[in-house]
């Protein structure tokens, strides 16, 4: 049980840590940004390719980060590329406020209602969720919500599009699915 705790906090402590990408993108011009950001998921997703495509480097990789890896992340993209892709998608295709707003979603939301979840959540509701988790990460989506809005209407409405999409019935890394989801109903709804 201790190496499952420690794994977790692990993997959701550089989940955090990428908290930087929306810092950066709220605080500096976009010229600071862009080039990195681009730069960065092009490597990461290079080195899922050779990760899947030669099987020493993908062995390798296995045996450094194995313990970290959730066991679909064997043979699917890792969480963290679907996070890196997802981070630059938002930056380049919605209002910066609102880039931000989802990517603080799924950064610090998703990343506390994990480690709550799995570190002291005691009620299940499903989808492997536990109602600890899920109420951890609304709170902190509205609280993001808040502080980038600074009107209640828009921070409830992505905190609690953000929270549902963990249970969206869609094959989508929640990764993907938390910011798209949040980023389309908050342009579109106006707020």
């Amino acid at each position: 049980m201790k190496a499952i705790w420690h794994t977790e906090w692990v993997r959701k402590g550089l989940h955090l840590a990428t908290v930087g990408i929306p810092l950066t993108i709220w605080f500096m011009p976009r010229s600071f940004w862009q080039w990195p950001l681009i730069i960065g998921t092009i490597i990461v997703v290079i080195i899922e390719l050779i990760r899947f495509g030669h099987p020493g480097f993908g062995a390798l990789f296995r045996r450094v980060l194995g313990p970290y890896m959730r066991r679909h992340e064997q043979d699917e993209l890792m969480g963290s590329t679907y996070l890196t892709i997802a981070c630059l998608l938002s930056a380049f295709l919605l209002p910066r406020e609102i880039a931000v707003a989802v990517m603080g979603y799924l950064i610090l939301g998703d990343g506390l209602a994990g480690l709550v979840g799995r570190t002291w959540g005691r009620i299940p509701i499903g989808f492997h969720k536990t109602l600890e988790g899920t109420v951890t990460g609304f709170l902190v989506n509205l609280g993001v919500g808040l502080l980038i809005f600074r009107d209640p209407v828009p921070a409830l409405v992505g905190a609690a599009v953000a929270s549902a999409a963990e249970y969206l019935p869609i094959p989508l890394d929640d990764n993907l699915a938390i910011p798209l989801a949040s980023g389309v109903v908050l342009v579109l709804s106006g707020l």
